[in-house]
């Protein structure tokens, strides 16, 4: 299928529907993270040259266990509030959903939202829609620019790097603002959505003068078992 700036933004909001686990690596700054999730609410990390690491729960509350019951079925399409169009995309879905359905964080926002990119499917322009295979996989790229409006995860890491996002975290920091400023924030965004899972696995700044805001990430494996990989973790 030629994907579409609505089929593109529907790909992006419907993650939480098209896989229940995922082994994946994550590359960026010069080093890789393996990483294995298990919806709902369990994260396993091994860094590269680090310790490794389990999380679970949702990041921004309590209410993982209500996430689990709601999620125990195969699928859960018929959620109130999911909306799905003829393609098995969702249309809709309810706002701030994440907050009580989010994978857990490691490190930083962007991980809940790079598996979940909610964020991108709107108040963000969308150009240079096409449809590629990265290692296998089929791919749907798009050249993303934030609007007034584009709400992030967390402002202070949001995916797309933008003067929108900072004003909107650090808003009464001029001084910070200014540091920003001086540094150039990105024209665009390069960004490329797993078709099968809907997870970011390319972000790339176009122009600007700030690393450390882009990645990579390699798809090994969908809901695959993963008994054997968490058996016997408990959150710390």
């Amino acid at each position: 299928m030629r994907p579409t700036t609505d089929s593109w933004r529907a790909l992006a909001r419907s993650s939480p529907w098209r896989w229940r686990t995922l082994h994946l690596t994550r590359h960026e700054a010069g080093r890789s993270v393996d990483a294995w999730v298990r919806r709902p609410g369990e994260l396993l990390v091994r860094p590269e040259g680090g310790p490794e690491e389990y999380v679970s729960g949702v990041p921004y509350g309590s209410a993982a266990i209500g996430y689990a019951e709601r999620a125990a079925a195969p699928a859960r399409r018929s959620e109130p509030g999911v909306v799905l169009r003829p393609d098995g995309l969702v249309a809709r879905r309810l706002e701030g959903w994440f907050l009580e359905h989010s994978d857990p964080m490691w490190e930083n926002y962007t991980w809940p939202a790079m598996l979940d990119p909610d964020e991108l499917s709107h108040d963000v322009a969308l150009s240079d829609v096409r449809r590629d295979d990265r290692g296998g996989r089929e791919t749907w790229w798009a050249r993303l620019v934030p609007e007034q409006g584009y709400e992030p995860r967390c402002g202070c890491c949001p995916l797309l790097w933008c003067e929108v996002a900072v004003q909107a975290e650090y808003g009464d920091e001029p001084g910070r603002l200014a540091g920003f400023a001086e540094q150039a924030y990105p024209d665009a965004h390069d960004v490329a959505l797993d078709v099968q899972t809907g997870v970011v696995v390319v972000l790339e700044p176009v122009g600007g003068g700030r690393d450390g805001f882009s990645f990579t990430v390699d798809v090994h494996a969908v809901d695959e078992d993963l008994d054997p990989v968490f058996a016997g973790r408990r959150a710390s």
